[in-house]
């Protein structure tokens, strides 16, 4: 279905009725079939009113004297009739406009004793009588379909088959926690759906919030909104997106797992507060902890102690709440376990981005901090699908095959591996640095040196 209702009526009663009604009944969120709404020039006026006649929910049939005197008016109710003649029930909305029930009567019994509202009482009245049956209270598609058409968006009558997707959406498991069906799960930029097995209204709102959310991950699948995105663009991706800018604000944890780069202080625009209000909380929880005499995250920092704020804020902290490089790292390109899934790009190409001319608008002490948290982190050589591609084969096998860093050779072969395998991830990052400067930061920076050491550990 396209429409909510057709109007059928007599253009002499356009201007003192049917105009203002269908205009009242557009305004109250519902999709309209009205002659000076939905045809355009060029239309077949009876293709077009065929589809309105048969893509709608149902048909406000005005009735007036001048109604029975009209051939298209006539051969309009008659399409209604069949309608209901097939089987469905009550698609008939009949309005008395200056006509008496003894007139249509006349004309026809079955009309006459269907139940009517009368144009005398107002076009206020008339509407409201006729939203009683356009949209019954409580029904969680019309529920859902006004809440959408709050935030601004335009969803389809409730009875297009797209509502089953998202009817079917709002029963997903999170992307979070353990031993979660991979084929429930929402994926990246998806957040909490409020009223869980709920009934009515709240089923109703639950729905739209899976229709929005349905669009925020597709979109950012499209965009590749990834903890690499400039925080600028992140701002603009989440303020363009219907109900995304509110459950961040709500979600502001969630939001950093997402993109932790606006965690760092400056680039979170509107949500510096949230993020300031986030490490306030974070750093109470931890003091707790050391008060406590806990060992509690113990084994993530430098100092051995408990760390001095969740690692989803660390970047906020001056000295990053104390965790190791490592675990900032993974962090950062994997969120936290169980947690929301984050990750766009293999580890590798994170690493390949982070000594790319693309990653300078991280401040220094920052960039620094993470590039020493991927060789500390280690798991670049065994995570990655260009492995199973077999890209970068000559360079790992050799790799794996030395004992330790002095035995390790780069040879041509092994360095073009190398740089085979940095080409393929600049291709997809879309940067524009030169392999072989990137395959020099790579090497210089000591990540094959630190693979030797982790597996000496």
């Amino acid at each position: 279905m396209l429409y909510d209702v057709f109007i059928c009526h007599a253009s002499e009663d356009k201007d003192s009725f049917v105009r203002p009604l269908a205009e009242a009944l557009k305004n109250s969120h519902l999709e309209v079939w009205y002659d000076e709404f939905s045809l355009v020039i060029g239309d077949s006026l009876r293709e077009s009113i065929d589809k309105g006649l048969s893509k709608s929910r149902y048909g406000i049939v005005v009735l007036s004297p001048a109604f029975f005197t009209k051939k298209w008016p006539i051969r309009e109710l008659n399409g209604l009739v069949a309608r209901e003649m097939s089987g469905e029930n009550s698609v008939i909305l009949p309005i008395w406009h200056n006509i008496t029930a003894k007139q249509i009567l006349e004309f026809s019994p079955p009309l006459a004793d269907r139940k009517a509202v009368d144009s005398k009482n107002g076009i206020e009245s008339v509407c409201s009588e006729l939203l009683k049956k356009l949209r019954p209270d409580e029904s969680p598609l019309l529920v859902a379909r006004n809440e959408l058409i709050y935030y601004g968006l335009n969803p389809p009558v409730v009875t297009d088959e797209w509502w089953l997707d998202v009817v079917e959406a709002s029963n997903r498991i999170p992307c979070w926690g353990f031993a979660v069906p991979e084929s429930a799960n929402w994926g990246r930029w998806t957040f909490p759906l409020p009223n869980y097995q709920s009934k009515g209204e709240a089923r109703g709102v639950r729905l739209a919030w899976t229709a929005m959310q349905i669009r925020w991950e597709k979109e950012a699948e499209q965009n590749a909104v990834s903890q690499i995105t400039l925080p600028g663009i992140v701002l603009d991706f989440i303020n363009s997106l219907p109900g995304l800018k509110e459950i961040c604000h709500e979600y502001p944890d969630i939001l950093a797992s997402y993109a932790p780069q606006l965690t760092i202080r400056g680039f979170g625009g509107e949500f510096e507060n949230d993020f300031d209000l986030l490490l306030e909380k974070s750093i109470e929880k931890q003091r707790r902890y050391r008060e406590q005499k806990s060992n509690f995250g113990s084994a993530l920092t430098t100092n051995k102690l408990p760390p001095t704020c969740s690692k989803e804020i660390a970047l906020r902290h001056p000295t990053f709440g104390d965790y190791q490089s490592s675990t900032i790292a993974g962090q950062f390109v994997q969120g936290e376990l169980g947690g929301p899934e984050t990750n766009f790009y293999d580890t590798f190409e994170y690493i390949v981005w982070f000594l790319s001319t693309d990653a300078k608008w991280l401040p220094t002490k920052i960039r620094n901090f993470l590039i020493d948290g991927m060789k500390n982190w280690n798991v670049w050589s065994r995570t990655s699908t260009e492995i199973e591609l077999g890209i970068a084969d000559t360079f790992l096998n050799s790799l794996w095959s030395a004992k330790n860093y002095k035995t390790f050779r780069i040879g041509k072969k092994t360095r073009e591996s190398l740089k085979d395998w940095i080409s393929r991830s600049v291709e997809i990052l879309k940067i524009d640095d030169d392999p072989d400067t990137i395959l020099e930061k790579f090497l210089s920076n000591g990540f094959i040196e630190y693979y030797y050491r982790k597996q000496r550990k």
